[in-house]
């Protein structure tokens, strides 16, 4: 899944074969058009099925290298991509299909259209896609994309994996949201809703490790042997309960009534919930993409004061938290949460909550 053509993942020449067009001619992904619609129908005609979309050379709307893979039909690579006249210059076609589709960005940044809205999507973040939602996908410059497409079919096999399962822990449909997610749509053709993914402030490593369960995955399909379908729901498993992790990731139900600037705030109160409030405008400007000065109208219209200012809420909360559960002095509570002096904590306590912190402490043992 590197980039670099020499890696071992994609180095296996001989077992890759080129194509001139992405549809497989043993049928496996379907690309078919939906009369009087201005979107495009895709049907997989496999359990599941992995591509990669690789923008190496930085222009807009424009993927160069693609490489697809499923446990059915040959592996599909073609480098060197000629941009067309319809892409070149534009989005590539608006589509659905009858499948779950995980969008994992593993480098860069693209735009996610679904329906008439746009969503950023930056390396590390992920999207899951119901069969309903006519969405397209745009490239704004140099990248690396996964999409993993799951049948209905292998996600009711999946879910039926509890029968014969070891572990109570493998009660995955109870216990995993993706999971839930996918189950109740499958029970329905009606709903229009998504799952944004995003890493915590202190997942660092998310795009890697992301990368690494996309590159098992092409291994076991590339040279598969005895246990390898096991091998392959396994690591599929570990992908859902990896992005269903509170710990590893923000994962918010999104659905088409909700406003691009709604999900991007919802991410800036997650990115503030994880660090007390004390997330910078530059930090938070580096982490979502986008301009301080949007971040705080964002802010400010749905909360109606400053950025600053709504961090700070945060902040005061979880000193309120330290000084119920804990014997942490006011000093070191303050030294905690990064006051640049005590009474500069004392200011802004009273002025949320009336009273000091010292105050607040005292009224708790008088409660008790």
């Amino acid at each position: 899944m590197n980039e670099n053509s020499n890696t071992a993942t994609l180095s296996a020449a001989p077992l890759i074969e080129e194509y001139t067009t992405r549809n497989a001619p043993d049928g496996i992904l379907e690309v078919s058009p939906v009369p009087g619609q201005a979107y495009l129908h895709y049907s997989i005609r496999a359990p599941f099925y992995l591509s990669i979309a690789y923008n190496r050379n930085g222009l807009p709307n424009n993927i160069d290298s693609y490489f697809s893979i499923s446990p059915c039909g040959k592996p599909f690579y073609q480098n060197n991509l000629v941009p067309s006249p319809d892409t070149a210059t534009g989005n590539s076609p608006l589509h659905r299909h009858d499948y779950f589709e995980f969008l994992i960005v593993l480098k860069g940044e693209i735009i996610q259209r679904i329906e008439d809205k746009e969503y950023l999507y930056t390396a590390g973040s992920c999207c899951l896609i119901n069969r309903n939602i006519i969405h397209t996908e745009r490239y704004i410059g140099k990248c690396t994309v996964l999409f993993l497409a799951l049948s209905n079919d292998f996600v009711k096999e999946l879910i039926d994996a509890k029968k014969v399962s070891l572990f109570s822990e493998e009660d995955a449909p109870h216990k995993n949201a993706v999971f839930r997610f996918m189950e109740e749509n499958i029970r329905t053709d009606e709903q229009k809703d998504y799952l944004d993914f995003f890493p915590t402030f202190q997942n660092t490593q998310s795009a890697q490790i992301l990368h690494d369960f996309g590159d098992k995955l092409i291994r076991t399909l590339l040279f598969p042997s005895l246990g390898s379908t096991y091998l392959l729901k396994g690591c599929i498993c570990q992908i859902f309960a990896y992005l269903g992790s509170p710990e590893q990731y923000h994962m918010v139900p999104v659905n088409l009534h909700s406003s691009a600037d709604f999900l991007l705030f919802l991410r800036i109160r997650s990115l503030l919930n994880d660090t007390d409030g004390r997330m910078t405008r530059t930090e938070l400007e580096r982490v979502l993409h986008y301009s301080g000065n949007y971040l705080n109208t964002i802010v400010k219209r749905y909360t109606g004061i400053c950025l600053f200012d709504y961090g700070m809420t945060f902040t005061l909360e979880k000193a309120k938290v330290l000084l119920e559960t804990t014997t942490l002095s006011v000093s070191a509570i303050a030294e905690q949460l990064k006051f640049s002096n005590r009474t500069h904590f004392y200011k802004h306590f009273k002025e949320k909550y009336g009273v000091t912190p010292q105050e607040y402490r005292r009224g708790l043992s008088h409660a008790n």
